[in-house]
Order: C-alpha cells, then sequence, then structure tokens
C-alpha cells in the first residue's frame, strides 16, 4: 500500500511541474460583448481533453497547469462559429487576445471544424470515443475498457458498467465467439476500436417475440474503426516454469468486411482457459489441472447481403485432480451446535462440444427470418474418496461418513429457435411468428459405496448404514414454445402489442438402484425413481410503449395459465396443480438533457413452485441428508423497483452514475430444515405466509479523467439491506444484514515512465438473527490490487502486481485472514515493431498467499483449504502480429 502511494505522489509532483496558465477574453466580433459561460477547451495534439473552463460575466477565462508543448484551443458558445487555435506551452503564462466569434446568422460561409468529444450520450446508449482515451502499444480491448469512466474489469476478465455485471460484448454488433466473451476482450486490439458503446438490451426471448419480459442485460458493443474491418491480426505464446508447468495459446483472426473468421486455441496443466500464466491474474493452481480448448468462429454475407450467419464451434477438455479439507459449524439452539470435519480426494474430466450458429435472412421487402441453432455434445468423469465426522455440543459425537463414489455421464442437447416478422398494409403494423424447440438428454452410471454411522444421544455406537449400488440414472426433456404477436401503432409515439404464446414441455427422470451386495435382480426402491413432469402454459401478452425524443415508456403484462402433472410409478405419486400467473413490467427513461438521464423500472411476477419442492418423497442422496417435497405449496409474488441516473460531463469527459434496487417477496417459498441429534437433516419446503422478505440496494461511482487526462481515477460505493425470513433448525429466524463498500480506482496507460492499474475498496457486514442473536457480529473487510508497469531503458519493463485482502473475524471464528501476494513480470521486446516479447515471470514471490477460504450466513459458518500451488517461475515468448488491422491505406 505504501510503494502506491509513494507511486501516485510521484506521478502527482511531475504533472504539477512544468505547467502554465493561460488567460484571454471571448467576445462577439460584431460588438466586442464579452460571451458569458463561453466553453474554452485546451486538447492535445492526439485530440484528447486536457482542461477545461468557462469564460466569466465578463467575458475572461483563466486555465492553469497547462504542460508543456503544443495545444489546441477550442472556444464555443451556442448559436456561434466553433474558435480554433494551436498554440505552444514554452516555459512562460500565455496571455491571449481577444477571441472574437461571429454568430452563426452573420456567417457568410459554413465552417466546419471537427472536434471529438469523449463521452456522448444517444437515447438510452453511452457511448465513449476510444481515441479519447490513450492505450499502450499492442493494448488489447481489456485494456481500453479499463480506461473508460464507470467500466470495470476483474483480473479474471468480468467486465462491470456503472455497477452492472456486462452479460454480452458484441463486435460491430454481432456476438464473436459467443461462447466466451472474454476471447474477444483479452484478443481484439485496442487501437482498431472506435467506439465503445454500453447499454441496457431487452433478453433474447423478449427481443424475438416484442413482448418486454422486464429483463435488461447490460452490454457493451464495440465498433470497429472502417479501416480495422480488413485485415489479419492475433498473437500466440508460450511459457514454461518450475514444477512442470506450461502454458500456450493460439489466437488469430481476419476480418474481410462483412467476413470474419477466428481461430483460439489453449493448451496448459495451470486450469485457466487462454493465457493462464497471465501476470494480472490471482494464478493460484487449485490440485492438479489439465486444459485443452479450440474454437473457431465465422461469420459472413451471403445472397447478395440478403443472409448473415454468424456460427462458432468451440471444444474443451479439463481435468483436475485435488485434496481439501473443511470445517463446518452449525448454532442450532441455544445450547445445541453441531461441528463437522471433512476431507476429500477427487478426480475429475470433462469433454464437451459446442456448437452456435445464427442466420438472420431478408426474405423479401416487407419481412425477415432469424433462425438460431445451438447444440452441445459432452462426457464426463469423476471419482472421489471422502470421509467426515460430526459432534454435537462440542464434544458428543453425532455420525461418522466414508464414500468412494464414481460417475460417468453422457449428456446432449439440440435447440432451434426461429422468429418470422413481417410488415403489414398499414404503416407500421407488422406479425411476429416465435417457435422454439429445446432437447436434453443425459444418461449417467454411478457407482456408490458409502458407510454412515449414527450414534446415540451419548455418543456411543448405535446403528451402521453401509450402501453399495449401481445407479443408472437416464433424464431426458422436451420443450416446445410458440407465440404470434402483432403490433399495431396507435399514433406517431404509441404503439400495442397483443399476443398468444403457448409452451409445453415434458421431462423423464429414471434412477434404478441396484445393490452389489447380494443377488437379488430386483430394484432397491428407496433409491430409485421413474418420474414423469408436464407443463403446459397458455399465456395472453400485451405491450404497450409511448415513444417520445426525450420521454419513453413501455408497459407489458403476461397472463399465464400454468398446468403441473408429477408422476412417479415406483413410488406410487400423482400430482396435478394449476397455477395462475402474472408479470407486469414498466420501464421508464427519460433524457433530462444530453448528457443526463433517467430510467425507472418495475416488475411484478409470480413464481410457481417446482416439482422437485412439490414432490412428497425423493430418493436420498446420502443417509444424512432427507427432502421432503410439499404438494401443498402455493406460488410466491416478487415486486422488483430499480432506478438508475447516468450524468456525463461531455467536454470534461467525466461520469457520474447511481443505480438503486428494491425488492420485495410475498408468500416466499424458503427451505425448512430441522437436524436431529445424529446428525441427519429432514428438509422441507414452506410459505413464510404472513412475513415479507425484501432487499434493497444502492450503487455509486464515478469517473473523471486528471493529471491533464493521463489518469482516470473513480470513486465508487455500495450500500445493502435485506430483511429474510427463514428457518433455522425448525425455527423461524429473521435475518438482517447490512452490507457497506466504499473504494477508489484509477489507470494510466501512456507507455511512458509508469503505467499502472489499482482498486483500493473497504467494506463492512453487519449481520443480526432473530433466533441466535447472540451470533450477531460486524465484520471488516478490505481488498487492494494493483499492477504496475515500469518502462526501463533497452526496450525492457517490468510489471508489479499487488493483492492484499482482509476478512475479519466473527463470533465462530475469532481470527481475521490476511490474503497477500506479489506477482512479477520482467519483459524485453526484441523486434524493432515491438511485436515480440521475452518475458520472465514470479507468481506469489514471497510465497505469502494464506488459502483459507471463509464463509458464513445465519448460523452456518464454514472454513476450507484445498491442495493450491501459489509460488512458481516461468519463462515465455509472446508474438502479437497485425496486417493492416487499425492502419489507415495511404
Amino acid at each position: 500500500m505504501r510503494r502506491i502511494l509513494i507511486l501516485l505522489l510521484f506521478i502527482a509532483s511531475q504533472y504539477v511541474h512544468a505547467q502554465q496558465v493561460i488567460t484571454g477574453i471571448v467576445v462577439d466580433a460584431s460588438d466586442n460583448k464579452p460571451l458569458v459561460n463561453a466553453s474554452v477547451v485546451v486538447l492535445n495534439t492526439d485530440s484528447i481533453m486536457q482542461q477545461f473552463a468557462r469564460a466569466g460575466e465578463d467575458g475572461k477565462f483563466q486555465i492553469k497547469k497547462v504542460a508543456r508543448g503544443k495545444h489546441l484551443l477550442l472556444v464555443t458558445y451556442p448559436k456561434f462559429e466553433i474558435f480554433s487555435k494551436e498554440f505552444v506551452v514554452v516555459s512562460s503564462d500565455i496571455k491571449l487576445d481577444s477571441i472574437k466569434i461571429n454568430s452563426q446568422s452573420n456567417l457568410l460561409e459554413e465552417i466546419i471544424v471537427t472536434q471529438k468529444i469523449p463521452i456522448k450520450m444517444k437515447g438510452d446508449t453511452i457511448e465513449y470515443d476510444a481515441s479519447s482515451f490513450a492505450t499502450e502499444k499492442n493494448a488489447k480491448l481489456e485494456d481500453l475498457l479499463r480506461r473508460l469512466p464507470g467500466l470495470t474489469v476483474s483480473n479474471s476478465g468480468e467486465v462491470t458498467a456503472h455497477g452492472k455485471t456486462v452479460s454480452k460484448v458484441l463486435i460491430d454488433g454481432e456476438e464473436f465467439f459467443g461462447y466466451d466473451p472474454k476471447i474477444a476482450i483479452r484478443n481484439v486490439r485496442a487501437d482498431a476500436v472506435d467506439k465503445v458503446q454500453v447499454y441496457e438490451r431487452k433478453s433474447e426471448q423478449a427481443e424475438l417475440t416484442g413482448i418486454d419480459d422486464g429483463v435488461r442485460l447490460q452490454t457493451v458493443n464495440v465498433v470497429l474503426k472502417e479501416e480495422a474491418r480488413k485485415g489479419i491480426f492475433g498473437n500466440a505464446n508460450a511459457s514454461v516454469g518450475t514444477k512442470e508447468l506450461f502454458d500456450a495459446n493460439l489466437f488469430a483472426a481476419k476480418f474481410n468486411q462483412s467476413e470474419r473468421i477466428g481461430l483460439t486455441g489453449s493448451w496448459n496443466n495451470m486450469g485457466n482457459q487462454g493465457d493462464a500464466s497471465m501476470i494480472r491474474m490471482n494464478n493460484q493452481i487449485i490440485g492438479k489441472p489439465e486444459h485443452q480448448s479450440a474454437g473457431i468462429n465465422y461469420e459472413n454475407n451471403f445472397l447478395k447481403k440478403k443472409l448473415h450467419m454468424t456460427s462458432s464451434y468451440g471444444i474443451s477438455n479439463n481435468g483436475n485432480a485435488n485434496e481439501s479439507e473443511s470445517y463446518n459449524k452449525q448454532v442450532l439452539g441455544e445450547n445445541k451446535t453441531q461441528e463437522t470435519s471433512r476431507k476429500s480426494q477427487s478426480e475429475n474430466n470433462n469433454l464437451n462440444n459446442n456448437l452456435r450458429a445464427q442466420f438472420r435472412m431478408k426474405i423479401d421487402s416487407v419481412s425477415n427470418m432469424n433462425v438460431q441453432l445451438g447444440g452441445s455434445k459432452g462426457r464426463s468423469e469423476s471419482s472421489s474418496l471422502s470421509s467426515s465426522e460430526t459432534f454435537r455440543n462440542e464434544g458428543l459425537r453425532a455420525n461418522e461418513f466414508n464414500g468412494n463414489n464414481s460417475t460417468e455421464t453422457d449428456n446432449g442437447s439440440l435447440n432451434v429457435r426461429m422468429d418470422y416478422r413481417r410488415r403489414l398494409n398499414q404503416k407500421g403494423r407488422s406479425m411476429n411468428l416465435h417457435l422454439s424447440n429445446d432437447y436434453n438428454n443425459s444418461e449417467s452410471t454411478n457407482q456408490v459405496d458409502e458407510t454412515t454411522k449414527l450414534y446415540d444421544r451419548l455418543g456411543n455406537d448405535s446403528t451402521t448404514i453401509h450402501v453399495n449400488q449401481t445407479r443408472l440414472n437416464e433424464t431426458k426433456s422436451n420443450g416446445f414454445g410458440a407465440a404470434l404477436n402483432f403490433s399495431e401503432p396507435i399514433s406517431e409515439r404509441i404503439f400495442l402489442t397483443l399476443g398468444y404464446s403457448f409452451n409445453t414441455s415434458k421431462r423423464t427422470g429414471l434412477v434404478d438402484a441396484h445393490n452389489n451386495t447380494d443377488n437379488t435382480q430386483g430394484l432397491d426402491m428407496r433409491y430409485s425413481k421413474n418420474e414423469e413432469d408436464k407443463n403446459n402454459n397458455n399465456s395472453a401478452d400485451v405491450n404497450l410503449s409511448y415513444r417520445a425524443d426525450k420521454f419513453n415508456i413501455n408497459l407489458s403484462n403476461r397472463t399465464t395459465y400454468r398446468q403441473q402433472q408429477l408422476s412417479d410409478s415406483y413410488r406410487d405419486i400423482d400430482l396435478e396443480r394449476s397455477f395462475w400467473q402474472n408479470n407486469f413490467n414498466t420501464n421508464i427513461s427519460y433524457k433530462i438533457s444530453n448528457s443526463k438521464n433517467l430510467t425507472f423500472g418495475f416488475q411484478n411476477n409470480t413464481n410457481v413452485p417446482s416439482f422437485q419442492q412439490l414432490q412428497p418423497l425423493q430418493p436420498p442422496t446420502n443417509e444424512l441428508y432427507e427432502q421432503i417435497g410439499n404438494p401443498d405449496l402455493k406460488r410466491e409474488i416478487n415486486n422488483n423497483f430499480n432506478l438508475s441516473y447516468n450524468r456525463f460531463s461531455l467536454l470534461k469527459g467525466s461520469s457520474f452514475n447511481v443505480n438503486g434496487s428494491i425488492s420485495l417477496m410475498d408468500n416466499a417459498i424458503v427451505n425448512k430444515s430441522v437436524v436431529d441429534d445424529k446428525g441427519k437433516t429432514t428438509a422441507t419446503f414452506v410459505n413464510i405466509n404472513d412475513k415479507l422478505n425484501w432487499n434493497a440496494r444502492l450503487n455509486a461511482n464515478y469517473g473523471k479523467p486528471i493529471f491533464n487526462g493521463v489518469m482516470q481515477f473513480g470513486p465508487y460505493s455500495m450500500i445493502s439491506y435485506s430483511s429474510n425470513y427463514l428457518y433455522i433448525n425448525g425455527d423461524l429466524n429473521q435475518n438482517i444484514t447490512t452490507n457497506a463498500n466504499i473504494g477508489i480506482n484509477g489507470n494510466k496507460q501512456s507507455s511512458k515512465g509508469v503505467d499502472f492499474n489499482f482498486n483500493l475498496g473497504i467494506g463492512l457486514a453487519n449481520e443480526q438473527n432473530s433466533v441466535q442473536s447472540r451470533l450477531n457480529n460486524t465484520s471488516l473487510r478490505s481488498s487492494a490490487n494493483a499492477d504496475l508497469k515500469y518502462y526501463l531503458p533497452f526496450k525492457f519493463s517490468l510489471t508489479q502486481v499487488l493483492s492484499y485482502s482482509f476478512t475479519g473475524k466473527n463470533k465462530i471464528f475469532p481470527e481475521p485472514i490476511h490474503q497477500f501476494y506479489m506477482n512479477l513480470e520482467l519483459t524485453r521486446k526484441l523486434l524493432s515493431s515491438e511485436s515480440l516479447l521475452l518475458s520472465v515471470k514470479a507468481f506469489d514471490v514471497f510465497n505469502s498467499f494464506n488459502n483459507t477460504q471463509r464463509s458464513f450466513s445465519e448460523s452456518n459458518f464454514s472454513e476450507t483449504r484445498q491442495q493450491m500451488l501459489t509460488q512458481y517461475f516461468m519463462v515465455g515468448l509472446k508474438w502479437d502480429f497485425n496486417k493492416n488491422l487499425g492502419k489507415k491505406n495511404d
């Protein structure tokens, strides 16, 4: 932490030094009257904003801290021409002559000055000009996203925009390697990007059917430069290290306007997909992993651009062998506790194939069709050797468990979506037909050898249960859906959509359990089942929207009659239930100005109980846990409110975002479990009839360029509150949890001196329970993460990664957890193009990382430790290649 603060002070001192002051006056050229509040902007030679000021009542302005060098001065005033002037700051302050600008009404000839604005708001879309945010040479999209105000990228590649997790990353509006968006952000070059757009899109189902379901997905769309839509680019790297570690990756892409081809491959024994030896990542190697993957993406237009196809295929093979230990303590009453210690060894291997394709076809001038195909095929093998012992009341033995299990599974899926849209005779009138089918199949063989000892109240040996079985499992499901919708313009601003949808599904679940210890040919019916589940849904849909320049309202409602049938021939179960469901959604957006936007959302929906929750009897998974369904469950009702406010300073490049939400759940379905003296848990599901579960969350973040735009700086904060009713060992408990976090992050990428990215955060968590009030607890947590890149002579650079986290103590665990590691990477550029890098990496230099993971909720407290390698060293080569991509033609 001290090194980070010293670094920031050093950087600040460099930019404060050798900076001058510019003064001047802005007047109307026709009468020399001052132009009050005229905007005065200083840009550098790359058109990146450095400073900003407003003219006072006398038309005078003053801009401080202007660095030496060549600059561009822009002066703007509503309905006046744009004034621009180049100037050079040497060693003294600059006093400019009167800046006289003409009213546009007096101009005889139109003069256009092109000006780059870092951030714009277009409707509900926030658009960033990529060239206004500098990145180092050969930087990737991931590095650019880190620079944008309001956006963060975690070390593992998850993107967050304005406090919300980004679920889609698109390239020119299309998915690129749709099965893994991280491939796009870690391989597309930053210098090929023109703009980055951030917006919330409707769910895929809502976009296809035209009926809004209230779901919003945070989305990032990357718009490439025109010259970047044609070229070849990619990278390849290989590393070897101590402990026989290795990592090899390849990515190559060819863009030719609409045609895009991408290839990716990865092989390592470090457990991560794609460049597992990245210095920024945590890279604690859990167990003994093995990873192999390959993929291809193809996109193009056909039939004279009437047909657009996007497709991707990926294959992966992942395996691991691991050992772990865990400790769990449950507080079940005032004088009743249960402590369990577990040890396990496991091995697994998973082979998966995934294929996705989308075809968008313009049939004629009034109709088009969208077809999506998806399929997967996989096989997995796993085995585990586990043991546990449980004590009650901190001394009396309750049970012991030993298990030796193995499973082989084959699974596959196939899904098809078709959406047909046609414009009808009247302007704005349209018809939408949607069809879908989903099929899934899984077959597995499970070898179970488990021994459970249950002790009496005094801790003496009471009962031993031995299960040695071969369980044959087969699960199949098939679902079909259809929807027909008609859209009608009531006026120029009001649009109505009416529709009907039908969905049906059937699922069969078969478990045949054969005992291996006797000669009988029959089934052990206690562990077997033969289920058949059927669902039929009939829905009426209505959607009403109002669209204006600044004000948009969208209202939608879906009323569904749901019929459920559940039967099990092995258990003589035959259930039939029907429910009415209603989902109502409201979304309102108001554009306060070109730089301010307000959105409000409300969703009311009902959730019906699942088959698992309704089924009275289910085969046990082991002798220490028994699930009992409740066929009398009622539906639960959810009400969600959310509000967000976005504000941007278009010239300063700063942003301020606030997101708030409240969720209310009535008649909530919760799990009610009871633990007996032998440590066996019996669980069922019940409705909370007379209590309301609710939670609220508020998130705010601010981003602003500082130090003449070289550094992006942003504080953030979050507070959440929840009040939920649930059961602790059969007793109704109110759990109240409050979490609060504040932090700051910063990012600098200039390829000079020191570049860095840091995030500092601190938080408090308070938990209160009405049943176990003695466990009420307030704990502190904090984290500090930073990566610093030092540019050294002779094409050397040194990257230092620092990570520290603190987890406070609680009533069960009196000692806090400190986790710290430091990674180092020394690189040398070997070619004049700086595209070939030699690197030496050291992970967890001080071998200081503590691999204890802690979790707690209500009355359940756990700690887990796994077999983990943290300290190791690697040597590698990385080649970035680029032919024409992002380079303008002469």
